[in-house]
């Protein structure tokens, strides 16, 4: 009766499926990558965000508000808005600080004719009332009054 040999072959170490689990996992954090950058530089990059800032740094208003330098120490929040033949709205939350207090910014924009357009550029000032930069004039208030500047 013959002898049955079994034969074992010595294969090269793998890392089974690291690479592979690795090359999904990358995929799948791409997007999570790309918006941590946006928020963090590309954002600051956006000619809406760069003239409202200018705005506030330069504002009368603003200045009585929060004092000067005006500095932006964070961005709260942003939105984008696009429909197909109509123009695409931004809008910013910033974080502002000045000498007497922080505040935030609230900025809308669009983009007309290849411009950022600013549509609204409201404060709100460290005691809570709402200033229209736009228009230099505080916002009435909840009890019907306007604020003092």
């Amino acid at each position: 009766m013959s002898e049955v040999r079994y034969v074992y072959v010595d294969r090269p170490r793998s890392h089974g499926c690291l690479w592979g689990c690795l090359a999904v996992l990358l995929l799948l954090s791409l997007p999570v990558i790309f918006a941590g950058w946006y928020g963090w530089s590309g954002f600051r990059q956006s000619p809406a965000m760069r003239a409202a800032v200018e705005m506030v740094e330069n504002d009368a208003l603003a200045g009585r508000v929060l004092g000067r330098p005006i500095t932006v120490i964070g961005v709260e929040g942003h939105g984008f808005d696009f429909s197909f033949g109509r123009r695409a709205r931004t809008s910013y939350v910033l974080h502002v600080q000045g000498p007497r207090g922080e505040g935030y910014l609230d900025v809308t924009s669009h983009v007309e004719g290849g411009r950022a357009r600013i549509d609204t550029l409201k404060l709100t000032g460290p005691d809570g009332h709402d200033y229209d930069l736009l228009h230099h004039a505080p916002l009435p208030s909840d009890d019907g009054g306007a604020q003092p500047i």
